[in-house]
C-alpha cells in the first residue's frame, strides 16, 4: 500500500476508535489517554475488518469502505483537539 492509502486507513481507524471509546470511556478519562486508547481500539477494529474482508475475498471492498470513512477521521481528530484544548485553558 502506498503511504497515502496507509494514512487514510489510519484516519479511518482513529475515527472508529474515537467513536467507540466515546461510548465506553467516561468524561473523567484524560484526553490524551482517550486518544491513545482510541488508536489501539481503532487499529484492532480496522485490522479485524480487513482480515474478515480478506477471508471472504473482498479485500478491496473493505479497503474502499475504510477509505470512504477517512474524511470523518479528520473531523473526529479536530473535534478531539478542540475539546482537549478547551479543557487545558481555564475558564
Amino acid at each position: 500500500m502506498t503511504p497515502v492509502i496507509i494514512g487514510l486507513v489510519a484516519l479511518a481507524a482513529i475515527s472508529l476508535g474515537l467513536r467507540t471509546t466515546s461510548v465506553w470511556a467516561s468524561p473523567a478519562v484524560p484526553p490524551l489517554a482517550r486518544l491513545a486508547m482510541s488508536m489501539v481500539v481503532g487499529a484492532l477494529l480496522t485490522g479485524a475488518l480487513l482480515q474478515l474482508c480478506e477471508s471472504y475475498g473482498v479485500f478491496e471492498l473493505g479497503l474502499g469502505l475504510l477509505l470512504s470513512l477517512s474524511p470523518v477521521g479528520v473531523f473526529d481528530l479536530l473535534k478531539w483537539w478542540f475539546r482537549w484544548r478547551s479543557r487545558r485553558q481555564p475558564g
